[in-house]
């Protein structure tokens, strides 16, 4: 047990617990003291062995978990996949809504323009026809006024005399005469 143990020079702190003798150390003090080394080697030993079966447990338990973690992870990377899918459907479809509203759009933008222009073209027509029913009725109403003129110098003229309409013929063309001559 002895051999192959590197003992630490002189000086070191382990030979506090050694004590000398003439011609070097006591063999029980060393004996002591390495069974003590040896013991504490031990006893580290074990808190590893136990520290590793530990840790090998925790590692059966995690690999014992890994392929639910890894169906997890699957599941996850799956619906990212179909989110990401959606998105970009969403995307494509918001676009072409969005070029079909824009098309849309132009025609009914287009269609109203025409429509602005036929009702423009339409009410230049009226003011046109209102113009001319304006000259023609003010031509109408020139006439009028001449006629009525010429019926009031015509009248100024010639005594009207006012005929009174009966039932009996005779009458009625004696008053003619009388007007007439």
């Amino acid at each position: 047990m002895l051999e192959g143990m590197n003992l630490p020079r002189r000086g070191g702190r382990m030979y506090k617990n050694i004590g000398k003798t003439l011609f070097g150390f006591k063999p029980k003090d060393v004996i002591n003291e390495m069974e003590r080394i040896d013991s504490e080697h031990q006893a580290r030993i074990g808190k590893l062995q136990a520290k590793i079966a530990q840790a090998k447990e925790e590692l059966k338990k995690t690999e014992a978990r890994l392929p639910e973690l890894q169906k997890q992870l699957d599941h996850q990377l799956s619906k990212e996949r179909q989110i990401a899918e959606v998105m970009l459907t969403a995307q494509i479809n918001a676009q072409r809504i969005e070029d079909q509203a824009r098309e849309k759009a132009e025609i009914v933008l287009l269609k109203a323009e025409e429509e602005l222009r036929r009702k423009k073209q339409e009410l230049d027509f009226l003011q046109m026809k209102v113009n001319r029913f304006k000259e023609e009725f003010g031509e109408t109403l020139d006439n009028y006024k001449k006629s009525l003129e010429q019926i009031k110098e015509s009248a100024d003229d010639i005594f009207f005399a006012p005929t009174l309409i009966t039932n009996d013929k005779m009458v009625v063309k004696s008053k003619i005469q009388d007007i007439s001559s």
